[in-house]
């Protein structure tokens, strides 16, 4: 199915959901390979297969490069102008690094996109044609869903009123309540937080929720926060 059902954190919460005190462990193809080679040959081989993308990659491709890889020599030239955000990761859950950075431990992709360091005179009550709106905030929307966009960084506003809207359950195929667990952390209320389900997805998971949340909430920065209470709890 679409993203986000190939997350490991979907597939557990479908085949068998965590409960409290509960372990699942996981790992990356790329991973076994490496342990594998470890024992076959004695030696051990940081390499890996990753991808590198976004709009302003001049030619996106893969290539072999090594955990904790300089990207100053992986990027040169490769992408089209200065003003850009580079990702290790992807654009939903990377983490944005210089320009002479490094490949992350668990990273499989660099992503280049434009900064967005940019104001716009009374945007939101622009048409917005060509804009992408989840939330059909703009009326880009009535326009072929072929069209193909470049999206930035850019927040365009800040973080606002946390309301329901429905929006969440349409990007999450899990069986909770993501932004009734997500208000129970900014509350610190620890038993509805483990009522509603937060042994059972980590970032990544509500990645998208924050994507298209109209009120701007960090969602997944939340979301750790909530995390690193219940392990604080659970000792």
């Amino acid at each position: 199915g679409p993203h986000p059902a190939g997350n490991v954190g979907i597939q557990i919460h479908a085949v068998s959901p965590l409960n409290k005190g509960e372990i699942a462990w996981t790992i990356q193809p790329q991973d076994v390979i490496m342990i594998g080679r470890l024992f076959l040959t004695g030696k051990y081989d940081s390499s890996r297969i990753i991808a590198l993308s976004g709009s302003e990659v001049l030619e996106p491709k893969y290539f072999q490069y090594w955990l904790g890889g300089s990207l100053t020599v992986l990027l040169k030239g490769k992408h089209s102008k200065e003003n850009v955000r580079i990702i290790s990761g992807n654009v939903l859950t990377g983490t944005a690094v210089p320009a002479n950075g490094y490949l992350g431990f668990y990273d499989t992709m660099i992503t280049v996109i434009p900064e967005g360091n940019y104001y716009e005179m009374f945007g939101w009550a622009l048409p917005g044609f060509g804009k992408y709106s989840p939330s059909h905030a703009f009326f880009s929307w009535l326009g072929s869903k072929k069209n193909k966009y470049v999206l930035d960084a850019n927040m365009h506003g800040e973080e606002r009123a946390f309301v329901l809207s429905g929006e969440y359950e349409k990007v999450l195929p899990m069986d909770i309540l993501p932004v009734y667990l997500i208000k129970a952390i900014l509350a610190n209320d620890i038993d509805a937080m483990e009522q509603l389900g937060i042994y059972e997805v980590i970032e990544e998971d509500l990645a998208l929720c924050e994507y298209i949340c109209t009120s701007k909430i960090k969602v997944q920065s939340v979301l750790r926060k909530g995390i690193n209470s219940m392990i604080k709890e659970l000792g």
